[in-house]
């Protein structure tokens, strides 16, 4: 890697990078879901007491805040570290393999830990700035739940920060390039469920009852064109499972089906609702059925503010080049959980993607792509350093 050039960009020496290859592996062999990840958060805190870094749990179970102090009083900011793995088999055929049957680190998340872990090391040892790093080591991202349950423990309120950072490997982009945006970077998301009620009888004598399948299906239909007639800006519906019926000769009395909605502008959500009521309403009215239909907010839009994606932009300049950093990517419909740590009082954030080598994320015979950790960690430490002179 160049040698440092610039006092507020951090290059990751090679000895440290190798250890942090090593820990990587060491993770993804024991990969856990959701909130019980205690093997996780144990061979995180071993570390960061060898290295004696102070750090707090109790957020979101097995959520771990850690916290570099430099020499100097400042503000303090924060980066984000999600640590779940996904319910599928390790297909990677590699001797560091998930030990755990039907547990995979298939989305990376054991290179986000090494990566950061790399960075922490780094500013405890090389601590001559000011202010105060945070890193929120967060479980569940993967059905976006973690961010919000360490919110509701009191993170903020015990270790409040004035901005956010967050990243991701990416192999469906270039290699060796850093890419972000200014703006909405991914898809605010709402899961929903639609129940019908109708009349049950024998399948005979359809006529006498009130199929709630047959509701819920022209209802499904005719709310696939609500985002057709949206022109601008992202408006996805997505009806992905319905549930009825227990015999094939038997019309049952209640059918269910739920999904989830997508979009970038706040308006555009109320818009898809309302529309979906009315629909509802009218296609049960012609029907004689009656219905309920709930939504729950699975994550926010993720935003990232221009003075924070603007470090972003030159320290990646500096770590991967002038022609590897891609600053106008198009948004992405998928949800990210980072906008949960995004409080009144933080005054702005940025995520940014990182493309590296090998099979796409969410795949059976994906594994992190370890060339790319060197680079990854100096990004995390160079922002630090930038941002807290």
């Amino acid at each position: 890697m160049t040698a440092l050039t610039k006092p507020d960009i951090a290059f990751i020496d090679e000895n440290l990078a190798i250890a942090a290859i090593q820990w990587r592996r060491d993770l993804h062999q024991i990969p856990e879901l959701r909130f019980e990840l205690y093997k996780t958060q144990q061979y995180l805190i071993d570390l960061l007491e060898k290295w004696g870094v102070e750090y707090a749990t109790g957020y979101g179970e097995t959520g771990i805040v850690a916290t570099i102090k430099g020499r100097q009083p400042g503000k303090t900011i924060a980066f984000r570290c999600d640590m779940d793995a996904l319910p599928m088999e390790d297909e990677s055929g590699t001797p560091w393999a998930s030990k755990h049957r039907g547990r995979s680190h298939s989305c990376g998340h054991d290179g986000h830990m090494a990566v950061t872990l790399a960075a922490i090391k780094h500013l405890t040892d090389n601590n001559d700035f000011s202010g105060c790093v945070k890193v929120l080591f967060q479980p569940n991202e993967e059905t976006g739940r973690g961010a919000k349950a360490m919110m509701n423990d009191g993170l903020y309120e015990a270790h409040p920060y004035t901005e956010l950072y967050g990243f991701h490997n990416m192999p469906r982009l270039k290699d060796g390039t850093l890419q972000v945006r200014y703006g909405a970077t991914t898809g605010a998301g709402e899961c929903f469920r639609l129940t019908i009620q109708g009349r049950s009888g024998h399948s005979s004598v359809p006529e006498k009852c009130i199929n709630p399948i047959s509701v819920a299906c022209e209802i499904i239909r005719e709310w696939h064109e609500i985002t057709a007639s949206i022109k601008e800006g992202m408006a996805i519906i997505a009806t992905c499972t319905v549930d009825s019926g227990t015999s094939m000769n038997a019309i049952p009395e209640q059918a269910s089906a739920a999904g989830t909605m997508r979009y970038f502008e706040g308006s555009i959500a109320d818009t898809m609702r309302d529309q979906m009521h009315e629909i509802a309403q009218r296609v049960c009215d012609r029907f004689n059925a009656s219905y309920e239909l709930d939504f729950n907010v699975l994550c926010p839009a993720t935003i990232n503010t221009v003075e924070h994606t603007n470090c972003v932009i030159d320290c990646g300049k500096a770590i991967y080049g002038e022609n590897h950093v891609i600053d106008n990517v198009p948004p992405s419909p998928g949800g990210e959980d980072m906008q949960f740590f995004v409080t009144p009082q933080v005054e702005g954030a940025c995520w940014f993607m990182v493309g590296t080598r090998g099979t796409n994320t969410h795949t059976a015979t994906y594994d992190f792509d370890d060339t790319s950790i060197q680079r990854m960690a100096s990004m995390l430490a160079s922002i630090a350093l930038r941002r807290l002179v």
